[in-house]
């Protein structure tokens, strides 16, 4: 059941949950939910701690108090502010009290139909199918056939949904699943060096999200054929750095932190959760992937500080942006005509476009302006460069 009190810390710890700041965004959604009797839509996030939290943009609509945060958070913390109490009612369960409230940035309109996010802790103790390509989530009973898939126990010490595997050194290591990200495999930091040293030749392109606790953020995303998580296989799955985020959620335990399974990755598996019984079965699929949708530019373009209003370039090698002249570091001030500002950041939805796509930019460097012409392609598999390993 849902707390009957109000939720009493201001601060939420380690907040992770991540949203494209380009892409279309791919949700597992939860419609069944009202706030004193007006309907509201979350999105189910199980790399999310908290039970529920609401945007202020929702709680202002649905006309509730908010208290604002005390005191402003330190690194690696979100401050968040809590609604007087209401009546949350989600289908399986109601309550009265209070809610967290974050205050969403501006330029973040990727995830203006979403009211707020509900958290693991709501669905932890069900029986339940996730299945990433329908984002759909159903209750269920674990089928015999399941007995022979790869177990793995969940971490019930988390607020999140984490499983416990034997990393490739032997020690006890944390898988973490995040259904709020489209992401693929976010990768530990010292994992993620040491698979771009044996993949030189690998196409990079830039993938841009914003967390609550860092802010914007724009970082390398490639592809693998195949990577090993400990007793688990996954097979043609984007991969990328983790965050620092991840990485301090997943040590929390003082276990070995070795990845976080987005979407995209989970699209490669089929999943059973036991929350009863704290297993989950995992079977690798063999199909051949989904395509996958991914910035065919090669650059993005983020706000340098939270405090900025410009928007720097992050350039990968040998990709069209690149090819055109783009370098790191420069100012993005239009696309074709149109001038680009936090205010209209889905705009550069453009770099998702398909392969022949040409787009103008107009950008700024050292204080001169200039315009070059970048044409879009495919960088990432399904359908794979020549040339990559």
């Amino acid at each position: 059941m849902m707390p009957r009190e109000p939720f009493s810390p201001a601060i939420i710890l380690l907040f992770v949950c991540a949203f494209s700041l380009c892409a279309e965004v791919e949700s597992l959604w939860w419609d069944d939910a009202t706030i004193n009797g007006k309907p509201v839509q979350f999105v189910l996030d199980t790399g999310t701690g908290p039970p529920v939290v609401l945007f202020s943009t929702a709680a202002r609509r649905l006309g509730l108090k908010i208290t604002p945060p005390e005191y402003q958070p330190d690194a690696g913390q979100t401050a968040a502010g809590t609604t007087e109490l209401c009546d949350l009612d989600l289908g399986i369960n109601k309550a009265r009290t209070s809610l967290y409230v974050i205050e969403m940035p501006a330029y973040l309109n990727t995830v203006s139909s979403a009211d707020g996010v509900l958290g693991w802790q709501l669905i932890k103790n069900n029986v339940f199918m996730l299945d990433a390509v329908k984002h759909s989530l159903k209750l269920c009973k674990v089928p015999k056939d399941a007995t022979a898939w790869t177990r793995l126990r969940l971490q019930t010490n988390l607020d999140v949904l984490g499983f416990e595997v034997s990393n490739q050194k032997g020690a006890k290591a944390i898988i973490l699943i995040d259904t709020g990200s489209p992401d693929g495999v976010r990768l530990n930091p010292q994992i993620w060096r040491e698979w771009k040293a044996t993949h030189t030749n690998q196409p990079i392109t830039i993938n841009a999200y914003y967390a609550p606790t860092i802010g914007a953020v724009a970082e390398d995303e490639a592809w693998t054929h195949e990577i090993a998580l400990g007793s688990l296989n996954l097979t043609d799955v984007p991969v990328m750095e983790a965050d620092s985020t991840d990485v301090a959620l997943g040590t929390s335990m003082q276990w070995q932190y070795e990845a976080t399974l987005g979407l995209a990755a989970l699209k490669r598996l089929d999943i059973i959760i036991d929350g009863k019984h704290g297993i989950a079965y995992l079977r690798p699929k063999k199909t051949r992937p989904l395509p996958y949708e991914h910035n065919r530019l090669g650059a993005n373009f983020v706000p340098a500080t939270s405090q900025s209003n410009e928007l720097v370039a992050k350039v990968a090698a040998g990709s069209p942006a690149q090819e055109a002249g783009i370098q790191n570091g420069d100012v993005l001030m239009k696309l074709d005509e149109l001038d680009v500002s936090l205010s209209n950041l889905n705009i550069l939805r453009k770099f998702w476009m398909p392969p022949g796509t040409k787009i103008i930019f107009t950008l700024k460097r050292d204080g001169k302006i200039f315009k070059t012409t970048a044409e879009l392609r495919n960088i990432l598999p399904p359908d794979p460069p020549k040339n990559s390993n």
